[in-house]
């Protein structure tokens, strides 16, 4: 294994659940330390989001190694990141096809036809930065109203699928 090498988690490490870090989930190596290896972690179901830990090598496979411009990035990306504060991962209690309700009002929500109270579909199985894809629509006809993303934080999960 090398430095921006990707790689999987191929076992469930109880340390690393305790972040939000599971089996299966992917990174890159950003440090090697005899067998201990430094990997950054993305979240599966919240793309945008990362987290650096620290893995035993015999808790990783080897997936690919990272192409020049691929190494260039990470390399600049490294460059302007704290490692220290990124150790967790959000866990992901939304699964496509629940249904949510809206529990904030915001000028972007209300721009869209969108109000506090209304409820809709996630129709996607990740969020993009914490933001989920949701259909909107009226109750009574099932018209949609409006395809948007919102937070996380601005929704709660009324039905689960």
């Amino acid at each position: 294994m090398k430095i921006y090498d990707n790689v999987k988690l191929i076992e469930e490490v109880e340390e690393l659940a305790k972040k939000g870090i599971h089996k299966d989930y992917q990174g890159t190596v950003v440090k090697i330390s005899g067998k201990d290896i430094t990997v950054c972690f993305y979240n599966l179901y919240n793309l945008g989001e990362y987290a650096f830990a620290t893995v035993d090598e015999k808790y990783l496979e080897f997936i690919i190694r990272a192409d020049e411009k691929i190494i260039l990035e990470m390399q600049e990306f490294l460059s302007n990141v704290k490692l220290e504060k990124h150790t967790t991962l959000r866990e992901c209690d939304v699964k496509e096809y629940d249904v949510v309700e809206l529990i904030a009002e915001k000028p972007k929500y209300t721009l869209a036809g969108v109000r506090k109270g209304d409820r809709g579909c996630v129709i996607s199985s990740y969020a993009v930065d914490n933001y989920w894809q949701i259909i909107f629509s009226h109750p009574k006809t099932g018209k949609d109203i409006a395809q948007i993303s919102v937070k996380r934080e601005d929704f709660k999960i009324i039905d689960k699928f």
